[in-house]
């Protein structure tokens, strides 16, 4: 069965603030995701988020980290992207989060092959500890420092490593150039979370991101091929853009969201 949640604010007083409000408004989760900003998370504040979530009956939806070079040829960049995945799976645990997604990092300007035995010798440790602390390990396309930057990306690991999940945001993708509903078509057993995030375009320009239903993405299409391929995680939903992503306006965005994602939920 698939639930709905948003991405939150990382701050404390803000962690309280959209736990209740989620609780109160049909989410039944809350997304957190750290870019460089990661490496001064402390372990108290995690502990202190999952007792505001325990008490507000609000899962975690997901953790993630972006941004961090895990392929770097740098041995000093990659041992400190290595060690903030080490520190990201244990407040994963901590939180109890269903998911955490990451970006794979690259190797620019070498060619794919490179990149994906780069990407089997390094990931395979983790994929194993990410699940062993209880969680789903899904990896973001198009954005935040990967090499999946594309579908054939993803399928040249997928004939070594099957298992690897995509963390599937169509308006990313469309926003990539790609075909994102060909993407879900014929990969939605591939997708391990989804994003909820609506583009509206102009004359080819990106104008506004605003709710869901109110722009260009064909949200009932990309449920329809998720229902065929039986998935059964998280739709999260992501604020971003103009005046629908703070104060008021995220609340209505999110409030509109719910209601019109809501009506293909059974």
């Amino acid at each position: 069965m698939m639930r709905m949640a948003y991405i939150g604010e990382n701050s404390l007083p803000m962690v309280e603030e959209d736990a209740a409000w989620a609780k109160a408004n049909g989410y039944e989760g809350l997304e957190y995701n750290w870019w460089g900003d990661f490496k001064d998370v402390s372990e108290d504040t995690v502990r202190k988020m999952h007792e505001i979530h325990a008490r507000h009956g609000v899962r975690v939806s997901m953790l993630g980290i972006w941004g961090w070079n895990h392929l770097s040829s740098n041995p000093a960049e990659r041992a400190e992207a290595h060690k903030m995945m080490d520190k990201a799976i244990s407040f994963a645990q901590i939180l109890q989060a269903d998911v955490l997604s990451t970006s794979t990092g690259d190797i620019p300007g070498e060619p794919l092959g490179r990149k994906v035995a780069e990407f089997r010798q390094v990931f395979p440790p983790f994929l194993e500890r990410i699940q062993a602390a209880g969680c789903k390990p899904v990896f973001y396309a198009v954005h935040g420092n990967s090499f999946f930057n594309n579908l054939a990306a993803y399928e040249a690991v997928w004939e070594y490593m099957p298992e690897v999940k995509i963390k599937y945001d169509p308006a990313n993708w469309s926003h990539a150039g790609e075909d994102y509903l060909e993407v879900v078509q014929r990969y939605g057993h591939k997708v391990g979370y989804v994003h909820i995030k609506e583009h509206l375009y102009m004359n080819g320009r990106l104008v506004s991101q605003p709710a869901a239903g109110m722009g260009d993405i064909q949200f009932p299409k990309v449920l329809a091929f998720l229902y065929e391929h039986g998935y059964d995680g998280w739709l999260s939903v992501e604020p971003h853009g103009g005046v629908w992503v703070r104060g008021e306006g995220r609340r209505r965005m999110l409030t509109i969201t719910r209601r019109y994602i809501g009506q293909f939920l059974a």
